[in-house]
């Protein structure tokens, strides 16, 4: 079954919002059975709007059309499609209601301009809203099943999973087939060392048409999406079979199952040994202190963090000698084990994390380039400094030396077993 979404608004075009639910309409309809075959964005213009289903409406089973629906001037979704479809109008006095109760939970005043959304396509079957005041709507045009739904994310998931999904599953999965599917977590390896390693499952993979395996690489991790067609005890059974192969050859990448958040790891590993974690940040500015305390339950892991971004800081509070930052620099090995072994020492803890580096755009010294990231475990059988070299990017480079400063103690945790 081929699905194309078409989705309206201005603001997507201009860049003002980000087309999420493009995103997650796609990977929904995969998981079901379809095949996404276009996404179209137009702007708020009949004119558009028109062009766009004359495209897709010749090569699509299916339409899901988002946006345009809400109660101001530019919300004009509705009546276009009445026009395009000869649909007419109706006034739904039942969804007024709805809409108008809803205001009075909220303690707030609804306005003459909502009243709009009360004009529904007649004979279109209504799909309720439970967390807005845009109704959605569902009907056939020839072959085609169209459905229309709000643009506010929230409300068009809660659609989507509620009635759209489980709908369109009738006609794509068949009678007992399901969707099984599985997302693995990696971090250190990059996609193409990644998918070398994995060769041989790679190849087993490819050698069976009802099993898929994608790479999905960002930043310092990279997701493994293994998804198969079940009908049958032992289908499923070949296929937990086919996970657990997968998490032994990606080894040590291999963090847990999505949405397992290295962070997450990392404090139930030391939660489960009873140790403590401290961490003092140059360039990671706090960031690995912040993965770590957006977890519940945190405290019981994590002493505390300082951010010693000064090199005054890193001498008033870690001890440091102005001396060694003078001689070796303070983006270096030494001052990276200096402030893991200061941090360790000052709060007693088990373990402690400490970076320093040059994220750009400027700075740099004769001893250490931009990009140049030292990051430090200190450890109660003692210190190790690693060297990264990351691009010229401020935001992503301090993203992955935070992530790689966790995995750092993820694998240490994992190679000394309680």
């Amino acid at each position: 079954m081929k699905a194309s979404l078409l989705t309206i608004g201005d603001e997507l075009l201009i860049g003002q919002v980000l087309n999420s639910n493009a995103q997650w309409m796609s990977e929904q309809l995969t998981e079901i059975g379809c095949e996404v075959t276009r996404h179209l964005t137009v702007g708020d213009q009949k004119a558009e709007i028109n062009q766009a289903l004359d495209l897709l409406k010749n090569h699509s089973d299916v339409i899901i059309i988002g946006g345009g629906l809400g109660p101001t001037h530019d919300d004009i979704t509705i009546e276009t499609l009445s026009e395009y479809f000869g649909m007419p109008l109706e006034y739904n006095l039942q969804w007024l209601s709805k809409v108008e109760e809803l205001f009075r939970s909220r303690n707030r005043v609804m306005t003459e301009n909502n009243k709009k959304q009360a004009f529904l396509l007649s004979g279109a079957t209504l799909i309720d809203n439970d967390c807005g005041t845009a109704a959605g709507q569902y009907f056939k045009a020839v072959d085609t099943r169209i459905f229309v739904v709000p643009g506010v994310p929230h409300e068009a998931k809660s659609m989507m999973k509620r009635f759209i999904l489980p709908e369109i599953a009738k006609s794509t999965l068949g009678e007992g087939v399901k969707i099984r599917k599985e997302t693995l977590v990696t971090i250190g390896a990059g996609e193409s060392a990644l998918a070398t390693k994995l060769d041989g499952f790679v190849k087993k993979i490819q050698s069976l048409s009802n099993v898929t395996l994608a790479f999905l690489p960002n930043l310092a991790s990279v997701r493994l999406r293994l998804q198969m067609k079940t009908r049958t005890a032992s289908e499923d059974a070949n296929f937990d079979a086919l996970v657990t192969e997968l998490a032994n050859e990606c080894g040590r990448d291999f963090v847990g199952f999505e949405p397992a958040k290295l962070e997450s790891v990392v404090l139930e590993q030391l939660k489960s040994r009873n140790q403590t974690l401290a961490i003092a940040e140059s360039c990671t500015g706090g960031l690995i202190a912040h993965k770590l305390t957006e977890i519940p339950g945190a405290s019981k892991v994590l002493k505390g963090a300082i951010v010693a971004y000064q090199e005054a800081i890193k001498t008033s509070e870690l001890g440091i000698a102005p001396d060694l930052i003078s001689i070796h620099g303070v983006v270096s090995e030494t001052i990276a084990r200096a402030m893991a072994e200061s941090i360790r020492q000052k709060w007693n803890t088990d373990y402690a994390i400490a970076t320093t580096g040059y994220l750009g755009p400027e700075g740099g010294d004769a001893n250490a380039k931009i990009g140049t990231v030292w990051i430090a475990l200190g450890t109660p059988s003692g210190t190790e400094a690693h060297e990264f070299t990351y691009e010229n990017n401020r935001e992503r480079s301090k993203e992955r030396a935070a992530l790689t400063a966790l995995d750092l103690l993820r694998r240490k945790l994992s190679s000394h077993p309680i």
